[in-house]
């Protein structure tokens, strides 16, 4: 979540720009390679929709903002470190997010060699009134308002999400209003609780973030 801010914020300063989330960082190198600049867009426009193909090292000198999401290991790294090589784009930026802090280590590692001012940011859990503000801007976009009935079940909710944007994300997201709905309803948020409430057991964080995030899943229709 804050990769995706941070790249909002910073990528009309950048020539060419590319976000590419965890799921892209599969396969063998050349095929995250290719998908990597694949993906390139420059001054806000996708380079492979203007028939253009771009190559590894078409960015030399130019300024370009990366964020690898989700880098799981070494292959990863490698893969950083070898656009980074080719590329030596001028005053650029990459922004890389692990749960790994051997991997951010390794991209640390690939900047320091390059005399490159580079950091690891721990990113904590969000505090209550954050979640709340996270999961209610998701739950009810504007101009939707909570009634005040919904007071309860938000809070419990919000508590049950840990903190985690990903889960107040797409909690908020299951719980938005049907504009075909006039009033929300009690019966979801109440089953959700339900599913959040039974996640609560299972002592393993990544299994439980799953089993959480697996209630808004269960419910979807077969289409």
């Amino acid at each position: 979540t804050l990769a995706k801010l941070l790249f909002n914020v910073l990528c009309a300063e950048f020539e060419y720009t590319c976000f590419v989330p965890g799921f892209m960082l599969k396969g063998d190198y050349k095929e995250m390679e290719g998908r990597v600049y694949s993906s390139m867009h420059r001054y806000g426009k996708m380079v492979t929709q203007r028939r253009q193909e771009l190559e590894p090292g078409d960015l030399k000198g130019k300024r370009l903002l990366l964020v690898l999401d989700n880098m799981e290991n070494e292959h990863h790294v490698e893969l950083l470190k070898e656009i980074v090589s080719m590329n030596a784009c001028a005053n650029s930026r990459y922004i890389v997010t692990s749960r790994s802090l051997e991997v951010l280590d390794s991209c640390i590692a690939i900047f320091g060699r390059r005399d490159v001012d580079a950091c690891v940011f721990d990113v904590g859990f969000l505090n209550h009134d954050n979640s709340n503000q996270l999961f209610r801007s998701h739950a009810f976009p504007y101009p939707d308002e909570p009634s005040p009935s919904m007071t309860k079940w938000i809070d419990k909710i919000v508590e049950k999400c840990e903190g985690l944007p990903l889960t107040l994300e797409v909690m908020g997201s299951y719980l938005k209003r049907d504009p075909r709905e006039k009033v929300w309803s009690e019966k979801r948020w109440s089953q959700t609780l339900e599913g959040l409430d039974a996640a609560e057991y299972i002592v393993n964080f990544n299994e439980r973030l799953w089993e959480k995030l697996q209630v808004s899943f269960n419910s979807l229709s077969p289409k």
